[in-house]
Protein backbone atom coordinates (compact mmCIF):
# COMPACT_ATOMS: atom_id res chain seq x y z
CA UNK A 1 0.00 0.00 0.00
CA UNK A 2 2.91 2.00 0.84
CA UNK A 3 4.40 1.65 -2.27
CA UNK A 4 1.29 2.43 -4.61
CA UNK A 5 0.83 5.75 -2.37
CA UNK A 6 4.02 6.84 -2.67
CA UNK A 7 3.26 7.05 -6.86
CA UNK A 8 2.60 10.06 -8.48
CA UNK A 9 -0.87 10.57 -9.50
CA UNK A 10 -1.89 9.25 -12.95
CA UNK A 11 -4.48 10.94 -15.19
CA UNK A 12 -5.83 7.29 -15.86
CA UNK A 13 -9.14 7.34 -18.56
CA UNK A 14 -10.00 3.46 -17.63
CA UNK A 15 -9.05 2.82 -13.69
CA UNK A 16 -10.16 -0.97 -14.72
CA UNK A 17 -7.66 -1.51 -17.13
CA UNK A 18 -4.89 0.17 -14.94
CA UNK A 19 -5.46 -2.51 -12.33
CA UNK A 20 -5.27 -5.07 -14.55
CA UNK A 21 -2.11 -3.88 -16.34
CA UNK A 22 -0.93 -3.67 -13.18
CA UNK A 23 -1.59 -6.40 -10.53
CA UNK A 24 1.18 -8.01 -10.46
CA UNK A 25 2.89 -5.28 -9.06
CA UNK A 26 -0.47 -4.59 -6.25
CA UNK A 27 -2.07 -8.12 -6.06
CA UNK A 28 -3.93 -7.61 -2.87
CA UNK A 29 -4.87 -4.31 -4.03
CA UNK A 30 -5.46 -5.12 -7.22
CA UNK A 31 -8.48 -7.35 -5.91
CA UNK A 32 -9.85 -5.20 -3.42
CA UNK A 33 -10.03 -2.35 -5.66
CA UNK A 34 -11.54 -4.59 -8.94
CA UNK A 35 -14.29 -5.74 -6.05
CA UNK A 36 -14.89 -2.10 -5.20
CA UNK A 37 -14.93 -1.31 -8.94
CA UNK A 38 -17.51 -3.36 -9.41
CA UNK A 39 -19.98 -2.12 -7.07
CA UNK A 40 -23.57 -1.33 -8.99
CA UNK A 41 -23.56 2.14 -9.21
CA UNK A 42 -27.10 2.53 -7.93
CA UNK A 43 -28.97 0.41 -5.24
CA UNK A 44 -31.93 0.23 -8.05
CA UNK A 45 -29.82 -2.55 -9.47
CA UNK A 46 -28.76 -4.35 -6.52
CA UNK A 47 -32.66 -4.63 -5.85
CA UNK A 48 -32.90 -6.06 -9.35
CA UNK A 49 -30.31 -8.69 -8.48
CA UNK A 50 -31.71 -9.76 -5.47
CA UNK A 51 -35.53 -10.10 -7.21
CA UNK A 52 -33.67 -12.03 -10.02
CA UNK A 53 -32.14 -14.53 -7.36
CA UNK A 54 -35.23 -14.65 -5.48
CA UNK A 55 -36.76 -15.87 -8.78
CA UNK A 56 -33.52 -17.93 -9.49
CA UNK A 57 -33.76 -19.42 -5.43
CA UNK A 58 -37.29 -20.09 -5.83
CA UNK A 59 -38.51 -23.82 -4.38
CA UNK A 60 -37.71 -25.95 -6.62
CA UNK A 61 -34.23 -24.51 -7.14
CA UNK A 62 -33.23 -24.99 -3.32
CA UNK A 63 -30.24 -27.29 -4.12
CA UNK A 64 -28.01 -24.98 -6.24
CA UNK A 65 -24.55 -24.44 -4.77
CA UNK A 66 -23.85 -20.78 -3.80
CA UNK A 67 -21.34 -20.67 -6.90
CA UNK A 68 -23.89 -21.86 -9.27
CA UNK A 69 -26.15 -19.18 -8.19
CA UNK A 70 -23.38 -16.66 -8.17
CA UNK A 71 -22.80 -17.64 -11.69
CA UNK A 72 -26.55 -17.64 -12.75
CA UNK A 73 -26.78 -14.56 -11.35
CA UNK A 74 -23.65 -13.25 -13.05
CA UNK A 75 -24.12 -14.38 -16.39
CA UNK A 76 -27.39 -13.27 -16.43
CA UNK A 77 -26.62 -9.89 -15.98
CA UNK A 78 -23.50 -9.96 -18.43
CA UNK A 79 -26.17 -11.24 -20.83
CA UNK A 80 -28.52 -8.64 -20.49
CA UNK A 81 -25.74 -6.07 -20.55
CA UNK A 82 -24.19 -6.93 -23.91
CA UNK A 83 -20.95 -7.93 -22.18
CA UNK A 84 -21.64 -11.34 -23.20
CA UNK A 85 -23.00 -12.76 -26.38
CA UNK A 86 -26.35 -14.82 -25.76
CA UNK A 87 -25.12 -17.65 -27.93
CA UNK A 88 -21.84 -18.13 -26.00
CA UNK A 89 -23.96 -17.90 -22.38
CA UNK A 90 -26.36 -20.80 -24.41
CA UNK A 91 -23.24 -22.63 -24.89
CA UNK A 92 -21.52 -22.27 -21.97
CA UNK A 93 -25.09 -23.63 -19.41
CA UNK A 94 -25.97 -26.34 -22.45
CA UNK A 95 -24.78 -29.63 -21.25
CA UNK A 96 -22.21 -31.53 -23.65
CA UNK A 97 -23.47 -34.56 -24.99
CA UNK A 98 -21.63 -37.74 -24.01
CA UNK A 99 -20.75 -40.94 -25.64
CA UNK A 100 -19.67 -43.94 -23.95
CA UNK A 101 -16.28 -45.38 -25.77
CA UNK A 102 -13.78 -47.65 -24.72
CA UNK A 103 -10.28 -47.07 -24.55
CA UNK A 104 -7.48 -49.27 -25.65
CA UNK A 105 -5.19 -48.37 -22.67
CA UNK A 106 -5.49 -51.21 -20.14
CA UNK A 107 -9.20 -51.89 -21.55
CA UNK A 108 -10.19 -48.82 -19.39
CA UNK A 109 -13.77 -47.38 -19.88
CA UNK A 110 -15.03 -43.66 -20.00
CA UNK A 111 -16.75 -41.30 -21.46
CA UNK A 112 -16.27 -38.83 -23.89
CA UNK A 113 -17.79 -35.24 -25.08
CA UNK A 114 -18.71 -34.63 -28.30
Amino acid sequence: MDEYLARPVENVSDPLKWWSDNHRAYPKLSRMVLDYLSIPATFTAVERVFSQGRQLLHFTHNRLAPLTIRASLCLGSWARSDLLRMEDLIAAVTPKKCKRVELDEDNVQGTQAI
